[in-house]
């Protein structure tokens, strides 16, 4: 009997040793499926050098806070295109994850929007336009990309670009001087509005034509970040920049929202963490970039045109008005005033 008791104990406490053992199992399994390896791919079109760096500086830290379970694979030189429709589409299909981009996905999303968005001289600084995508009316914007194309942006952190400037092979000081100039622009409703208002003659061209068509006298004019201007080489076929800093614009991450929403609390935190910090540093750098680029342009013999040389209000008297009259029915409701709110 005694003998049966303790072959009964033994049975037990084997019993509970692989109980145990089988636990400990468990939750080995449990912290190891928590450091599985996420990669992803973050893609771009190298539309300027900076930020490109600001880019490669999140990947860095997105892997290094992570502790390399956040793993980026990077394709930001156009290694998948250079053409921002083929771009943002292969995003919104689940193509690849993260995007660094402008606002061409807005302006397909919300097109009345983007339009008074792209109107020259909605805003006043750089700091005007953080303030919209921080504010009320930036999140809703946010949600109605969310809505259609499956695509989320991230808004609490924005890469600002540098001002745009005008450049010309002739000198120009008011919107007088606009008259009859053959100007090249982007093919955004917004903008060929606004320069249309200027009295010129707007003929859109392919940014990677631009060089040859200022370069044959097809276009005589363009406007662009300094950047832009210093990426294209155009300052060897344009004579004058004019400091009109008539549009301000920003580079955002756009995030695939299926894959978005697959990840932990944990790994959503790290990514946004990685970006404040790396577009901080881009914003850090941008207007020191574009007095670098002023100084450049003018070593290489452009003449600048400042902007206390020009009659800027002069432009904003010629566009504006005529802007929000003629699209009354397109833009929303009170939207240029609530944009002028945020700036008092």
């Amino acid at each position: 009997m005694r003998k049966r008791r303790m072959a009964l104990f033994l049975s037990a406490a084997i019993a509970a040793s692989a109980l145990l053992t089988g636990c400990g199992s468990a939750a080995s399994g449990s912290t190891a499926a928590s450091q599985e390896v996420v990669t992803f791919k973050m893609v771009g079109n190298n539309a300027s050098a900076l930020s490109t760096e600001a880019a490669k500086k999140i990947a860095a830290l997105i892997e290094e806070k992570s502790n390399g379970t956040l793993k980026p694979e990077l394709y930001l030189e156009g290694q998948l295109g250079d053409n921002d429709e083929d771009l943002c589409t292969g995003l919104s299909e689940g193509n690849y994850e993260m995007l660094i981009n402008a606002e061409m996905l807005f302006n397909w999303a919300v097109p009345e929007w983007m339009e008074l968005f792209n109107m020259a001289f909605i805003f006043e600084n750089q700091q005007h336009l953080q303030k919209f995508w921080e504010s009320d009316i930036g999140a809703d914007l946010g949600e109605q990309l969310v809505e259609k194309y499956g695509v989320r942006a991230y808004l609490n952190t924005i890469a600002l670009r540098g001002p745009r400037y005008l450049t010309a092979n002739k000198p120009v000081y008011s919107v007088s001087d606009m008259a009859g100039v053959k100007l090249r622009t982007p093919n955004n409703a917004g903008v060929i509005a606004s320069w249309t208002a200027t009295g010129a003659n707007v003929t859109p061209v392919a940014w990677g034509e631009l060089f040859g068509a200022l370069q044959t006298g097809i276009v005589n004019a363009q406007e662009n970040p300094l950047a832009n201007i210093d990426q294209a080489g155009l300052y060897q076929v344009q004579s004058y920049l004019m400091q009109t800093e008539h549009q301000y614009t920003n580079y955002f991450m756009f995030f695939n929202e299926a894959w978005w929403q697959s990840l932990s609390d944990e790994h959503k935190q790290i990514i946004s963490e990685a970006i404040d910090e790396g577009f901080t540093w881009h914003n850090e750098q941008v207007n020191a970039e574009d007095e670098a680029f002023l100084e450049s342009f003018q070593e290489k013999g452009m003449t600048l045109i400042t902007k206390d040389e020009i009659d800027i209000e002069s432009f904003k008297e010629a566009i504006i008005p005529q802007l929000l009259e003629e699209n009354k029915d397109v833009y929303p409701e009170g939207a240029y005033e609530q944009i002028q709110a945020l700036n008092q």
